[in-house]
């Protein structure tokens, strides 16, 4: 690996001269030819005749395309040397900024690349008081790392591909010129790489390192990626990764192998996905040889790749190997698409038609010793689309047709298939739900952002916002697809799912004066599934707190908005507002309850841990709120600017927080005042927040008067939410 000393202090300027150089030798070589055109051969012809003088016209025939070849080798190494220059010239950029950065935000970057957090503030009573500042410096530390780790990969690969490529004779003659040489560095490293992918017999751990080492430092590149993944080929490729992680049996791996093969696994699939997109903006279609590589990966989805055939009659699928890799990158759309349709038919062609997917995927066949992967294919697939947002929205809002029958994908998904449970077919210990996959690709089909992306929100299309609504709707109108079994595990995502669509959740619960607006399209959720489906989904605690803090966040903002447009009847204007937020307070807090004391599922700690662990939800609740808000209301804009987000953020983290009480203590009444509480204050809260911060000259008088209405009227809707849920929960 080159060292951060040698990238940092390294001279690149003789290397520019050189590619200079030999940029300029082509013209040299070409004046030379045509002299010796004009001088020698032009000269003696009519001449000199006979048999020497045939002779010697043969001779200088060769000699002449010698120089044609010397010119064209010249260009092709002067463009090498371009394209080299060019790689570590930026990767030397990118590592300065990197050391800067460093240096700027008090981390000290080791000559052997080790980086310490030498902040001072660590000696100081702020950041032990502060658990989210360890949390915040952890973060930007291991991202400071990964991002160094990339640029000395991409420079290491670049030296090694430039210095084989400089070596290399293509023609196998020492004694005439290269007229083969390469001229562009990927084109170098996607043939390292397929050498490897292609070569007959398991890899050592130093060609799995060195395997590793290019694709990673390519797997974001398109031409590479295209180049690499149809000179290995789409058969090749899952017979070969099949090897790599299934070792034959009473092989011992160690900690560090396995690390590498799991590397291998993210490394070699997101290189792959971005194969799948390399064509997606190319002149006159997509590219044949892309084309062809995807179909082959079609083809071989029901075929069995066997690594050890001595050892078991059974290896695994090309589905079960494909989808495995898909879990990581970005992926092509319509291959999703035809992918997904390809293995829904397998399925239901297969055992039960797809109610018995554990026989299907299963026992015979395991995962071998190094346990990396899925046996359930389609939770791999779940979270491709669960980071390819359009792929997403377009598979869940569609079908397929098999043997005639038209087959809803989400219904049969959501609703009709049967998700084999454990970790060996999810490939996740911490997850052994498939449901859990599942969710995530209806998080990034209903946002528009992969799943676990914590970027800006995107605004919500028609079709998402239509998708959101159809899955409130069928968990709405029956809750058990959230509850029973492993569906439990769908609930964290259903949870971030309302929370991002917080504002039609709100207006749903009423909006009589049209204060509350959604963030793109409108879901137009009806309350008569909405209700069901927020008491089912806010036990759990996850779920929980990226609602409530989503809801307050929202009736923050619209108070905001209200306090900027000054309407002749606040009161009355600011009670509309805080009413919604009420209602889905008391649905929630009565869902809370009923999953500590009746189903035993969480308990107080649960929820409380799951607020200390991050306030996402209050921030990007306020982000799409904001976003809304000044499509219609341009002056909020510089006061959200100015104080909100910060503010209300860490208003509404300190709400959510409860006190930890056990069962002997619990008392119905007791609960209920707590929450009821919680809600009056929060909004009142945020009353007095929303006209602090509009410039309205409001006497305390009645700031105090339209407090204690905003109050009641979130204390009215708390009731109503409450006295809901535990009516239609039969608590």
């Amino acid at each position: 690996m080159v060292s951060i000393p040698y990238l940092d202090k390294a001279d690149l300027a003789p290397l520019a001269d050189a590619a200079a150089s030999w940029a300029a030798l082509p013209a040299k070589y070409e004046a030379l030819q045509r002299e010796f055109e004009q001088r020698v051969i032009n000269h003696l012809k009519g001449h000199w005749d006979g048999d020497a003088a045939d002779a010697a016209f043969v001779s200088m025939g060769k000699a002449r395309t010698e120089y044609e070849n010397a010119a064209t080798e010249a260009e092709r190494i002067g463009k090498l040397l371009q394209d080299a220059h060019g790689e570590f010239a930026a990767s030397q950029k990118q590592l300065h900024a990197l050391l800067d950065e460093a240096r700027d935000d008090h981390y000290k970057v080791s000559d052997d690349g080790r980086v310490e957090d030498v902040d001072p503030r660590w000696d100081s009573p702020t950041a032990s008081a502060s658990p989210g500042f360890a949390e915040e410096r952890k973060k930007k530390l291991d991202s400071l790392v990964s991002r160094l780790t990339r640029v000395l990969e991409v420079a290491t690969a670049a030296d090694e591909a430039a210095s084989s490529a400089l070596e290399r004779d293509a023609n196998g003659d020492s004694e005439s010129f290269n007229t083969s040489v390469y001229t562009t560095l990927d084109a170098v490293e996607a043939d390292q790489a397929a050498a490897l992918m292609n070569k007959k017999g398991r890899l050592s751990d130093a060609e799995i390192t060195k395997l590793n080492l290019l694709l990673s430092a390519n797997k974001n590149d398109p031409e590479f990626s295209r180049d690499f993944a149809v000179k290995t080929g789409g058969e090749n490729m899952l017979s070969k990764y099949n090897e790599l992680m299934s070792p034959p049996a009473g092989t011992t791996l160690s900690k560090a192998q396995l690390a590498q093969l799991k590397e291998l696994k993210a490394n070699l699939g997101t290189t792959i996905g971005t194969a799948t997109t390399s064509d997606d903006h190319r002149k006159g279609g997509p590219d044949p040889e892309i084309t062809k590589f995807q179909n082959d990966l079609l083809k071989a989805g029901q075929r069995d790749f066997n690594a050890n055939p001595t050892e078991s009659p059974y290896g695994l699928t090309g589905y079960q190997l494909t989808s495995s890799l898909m879990s990581e990158g970005k992926w092509d759309k319509d291959f999703l698409q035809d992918y997904g349709d390809a293995l829904i038919t397998a399925e239901k062609n297969g055992a039960n038609g797809g109610q018995n997917p554990d026989a299907y995927w299963g026992y015979p066949r395991t995962l071998g010793t190094t346990n990396i992967g899925a046996l359930d294919p389609m939770t791999g697939f779940m979270d491709a689309l669960g980071h390819n947002p359009d792929a997403s929205t377009e598979f869940l809002t569609s079908e397929a047709t098999i043997d005639g029958e038209k087959v809803d994908h989400l219904d049969y998904l959501l609703k009709d298939r049967h998700w084999p449970e454990g970790p060996g077919y999810t490939g996740d210990p911490a997850n052994p739900s498939g449901y859990n996959n599942l969710g995530h690709a209806m998080e990034s089909a209903t946002s528009g952002r992969a799943f676990d992306d914590d970027g800006a929100p995107v605004k919500h299309t028609p079709e998402r916002a239509a998708l959101m609504k159809e899955v409130v709707d069928t968990i709405g109108g029956d809750p058990s697809l959230a509850t029973d079994s492993h569906r439990d595990a769908l609930r964290d995502s259903l949870g971030n799912m309302t929370a991002e669509y917080m504002a039609d959740v709100q207006a749903a619960m009423g909006n009589e004066q049209g204060t509350i607006k959604s963030f793109g399209a409108e879901a137009n959720l009806d309350t008569g599934t909405l209700q069901p489906f927020l008491g089912t989904v806010g036990r759990d605690p996850d779920a929980y707190v990226a609602i409530t803090e989503a809801s307050q966040a929202n009736t923050a903002i619209w108070m905001q908005q209200v306090a900027e447009s000054n309407p002749s009847d606040l009161a009355t204007a600011m009670q509309n507002v805080a009413h919604p937020g009420g209602v889905v307070a008391g649905i929630l807090s009565d869902a809370r309850d009923q999953a500590i004391f009746d189903e035993h599922s969480a308990s107080d700690k649960d929820f409380n841990d799951a607020v200390a662990l991050g306030d996402k939800w209050a921030g990007r609740g306020l982000g799409m709120a904001v976003g809304a808000a000044t499509s219609t209301a341009a002056p909020i804009v510089g006061t959200i600017a100015g104080w909100a987000v910060e503010d209300i953020q860490a208003m509404v983290v300190e709400q959510v927080q409860q006190d930890t009480v056990d069962e002997a203590q619990h008392e119905a009444r007791e609960r209920y005042a707590e929450g009821r509480e919680s809600v009056r204050s929060s909004s009142a809260e945020s009353l007095r927040q929303a006209i602090a911060h509009s410039g309205l000259q409001t006497p305390q008088k009645d700031i105090n008067t339209y407090a204690e209405a905003v109050a009641r009227a979130a204390e009215d809707g708390y009731a109503a939410g409450t006295t809901w849920n535990s009516t239609t929960s039969g608590r």
